[in-house]
């Protein structure tokens, strides 16, 4: 058997401490795609707050039995799969949270780069381009690949404050191998138990040895005849059409290398107009029947769409609209819109519970919803019909037994390539995902237990003690986010808070499109 001082990938395996508990990462966790980003996530609130309470409730809570594991070291093994190793006692040498402290004896107005952070001021706004604000967001030698991680001695969860006279940034950092974006809203509502001294309140964490979802997706002893097939099974990409769409794809990356992550922002007027053409669009459909209803008054269903599939779709059409290709590519060209859909609920309340209902859950259970357009479509249709397309797709994918048949698929992929399946057609497919982060209410965080008053009051109008901004910057390797749109959420004004990475050109349009929609010539 291999020694722990054989090299991997070009670096010395770090010697395992003998008193250390090992655990295996899940086979949902540790892929290719998730050991290529690390994630900085950052919430700004208009106060002050006590960072010693905050690390302190922290700490107490990765010392709690079974949440160990956020404080575990990852390394990589002989076979050079990741593992969390997880100290026997925590201690200065090896913390529970790495953490960092930054004062400024400033107010965050008079700061720089902290200054430039964008805000909602209940305009449509599109901010400028996010990369100048790394020096800010990402700290100074922090881990920033997952290799830092491996051969380092920083604990999986990272934590950075910093602290104005009227402000605090709080940045949480994570490599994606460890959760994702709703794991990461169980442990904020598990820190603010202890912080807010309910301790009793905080859930017993599933997987303290083995991930829960170690049997998502095998066989078992189902019965082949019986299992329900993926609906898009047969839009599987074989490898010769993937290595197709993969050289298109980082021809296009390679020939336009210059791109930009930018934030917008949507006032509630704003987005009322844009759901209710959205809703006027499905009431002028003659044929319904393709629709998802609200049967909440089962005497009157309506057709439904959640703020999730509006905004999805609106995002989607006008950055495709948006695409310096989009007046010369084929109309038949495929524009695949992948809905990032957590699995959590329905691993929770449907048959066979692989997720417990009381206890936390943190680990990565997401997969791929598939919509499928041709560019002529999204770009004609109206936005009403893109929207119950992407509900309809939602629906369709999402039964427990669809996603015992897509795991299945996934599980084959990886063994297979290591990557999950891809579906769709064409070389020059263009994957578009949308990730909606709204369901982890990251505006409700309530840090109110940690308020403090400061040397200079912000006259700011706010609810003390939650975000009034939330920012994310990841760190990529050999992973491209280009097309991608993202909701962070809604404000405590109502603002919705949207994000993308796009060509420059591309942004360009988008702003001069939205100044078009605010003059009132459409949304």
């Amino acid at each position: 058997m291999a020694s722990w001082f054989d090299w991997v990938r070009g670096k010395r395996v770090v010697e395992r401490v003998p008193t250390d508990t090992v655990i295996p990462l899940g086979w949902l966790d540790d892929t290719k795609t998730n050991r290529s980003m690390i994630l900085d996530f950052a919430m700004l609130f208009d106060d002050v707050l006590d960072e010693k309470k905050l690390i302190h409730a922290l700490e107490k809570l990765v010392e709690k039995k079974g949440w160990k594991r956020l404080g575990g070291r990852l390394r990589l093994n002989a076979e050079g799969k990741l593992e969390c190793h997880i100290p026997q006692e925590f201690s200065t040498e090896r913390p529970a949270v790495s953490f960092t402290h930054e004062k400024h004896a400033t107010r965050i107005d008079e700061h720089p780069l902290a200054s430039k952070l964008p805000r909602a001021d209940g305009s449509v706004q599109v901010s400028s381009g996010f990369e100048f604000l790394r020096p800010l967001l990402v700290a100074e030698g922090s881990p920033t690949k997952i290799e830092d991680f491996c051969f380092g001695d920083y604990a999986a969860l990272n934590l950075r404050i910093l602290s104005f006279t009227d402000a605090t940034l709080v940045i949480i950092k994570w490599p994606h191998v460890l959760f994702d974006a709703m794991s990461q809203n169980a442990i904020i509502k598990a820190w603010t138990a202890i912080l807010e001294g309910r301790d009793q309140d905080v859930p017993n964490l599933m997987g303290e040895q083995m991930s829960p979802l170690v049997s998502l997706g095998a066989r078992l002893d189902l019965d082949d005849e019986h299992e329900e097939r993926y609906v898009l099974e047969k839009k599987a990409i074989t490898n010769s059409q993937f290595y197709k769409f993969a050289f298109n794809m980082i021809w296009e990356l390679t020939l336009y290398r210059a791109e930009e992550s930018r934030m917008i922002m949507i006032p509630p007027p704003f987005f009322a107009k844009i759901r209710a053409e959205a809703m006027r669009d499905l009431e002028a459909m003659q044929d319904k029947s393709s629709l998802v209803m609200d049967t909440r008054n089962p005497d009157k269903p309506t057709p439904f769409l959640s703020d999730g599939d509006i905004l999805g779709a609106w995002m989607h059409r006008l950055f495709t609209s948006c695409q310096p290709w989009a007046l010369t590519a084929p109309p038949t060209r495929i524009i695949h819109i992948m809905n990032m859909f957590n699995m959590n609920d329905v691993l929770r309340n449907t048959e066979p519970k692989i997720l417990t209902k009381d206890d936390a859950f943190v680990g990565n259970a997401v997969t791929g919803v598939s919509t499928f357009f041709q560019l002529d479509e999204i770009l004609a249709l109206p936005l009403g019909q893109v929207a119950a397309r992407l509900r309809s797709d939602l629906a369709a994918q999402t039964t427990r037994p669809q996603i015992n048949a897509n795991m299945r698929l996934y599980r084959a992929s990886y063994a297979a390539t290591g990557q999950p399946p891809l579906f769709g057609e064409g070389a020059d497919m263009v994957i578009a995902p949308f990730t909606n982060w709204d369901k982890g209410k990251f505006f409700d965080v309530d840090f109110s237990a940690a308020v403090v008053k400061g040397d200079g009051e912000t006259a700011r109008k706010h609810v003390v003690g939650k975000p009034v901004g939330l920012y994310t910057m990841p760190s990529m390797q050999m992973l491209s986010i280009r097309n991608a749109a993202v909701c962070l959420g809604k404000d405590h004004d109502g603002n919705w808070w949207l994000g993308g990475t796009y060509r420059e050109e591309t942004w360009a349009n988008v702003q001069r499109k939205l100044e078009e929609m605010k003059r009132g010539l459409y949304v």
